[in-house]
């Protein structure tokens, strides 16, 4: 279960991601603004999968009874860097931007370190 939980996430961010290109495309935003917001989040989301994929250690041992909470806010935030991808698709709003990056910074290192926290605490 914290397999897939740890791919959708990553899924969901890249998925997310890609959309300011495919609006730059249909010619609702410029494309370099859309690269400025699909790079960086395309980028975290494979830093975050490549990391759960380097500290999986497959069903040898079962993650604690509160894995759940652990990674509940580094994924509220990589949702929120998911939900400024998918606003920088429909508007050019200068906030976008920065607040995708503190969003995915925080998100990123948040997840990253309770994936770490998870994977050392199973048993």
């Amino acid at each position: 279960m914290l397999r897939l939980v740890a791919f959708a996430v990553a899924a969901g961010l890249a998925l997310a991601g890609v959309q300011p290109v495919v609006s730059a495309m249909t010619g609702e935003v410029a494309m370099s603004w859309a690269f400025s917001l699909t790079a960086p989040a395309v980028l975290t989301a494979a830093v975050v999968f490549g990391a759960g994929r380097i500290l999986n250690r497959d069903d040898m041992v079962q993650p604690p009874w509160y894995s759940a909470w652990l990674l509940l806010p580094g994924s509220f935030l990589l949702a929120g860097a998911a939900a400024m991808c998918i606003f920088g698709a429909l508007v050019e709003f200068t906030l976008i931007p920065s607040t995708m990056w503190v969003l995915l910074v925080t998100g990123g290192l948040l997840w990253m370190a309770a994936m770490v926290l998870v994977r050392s605490h199973s048993r």
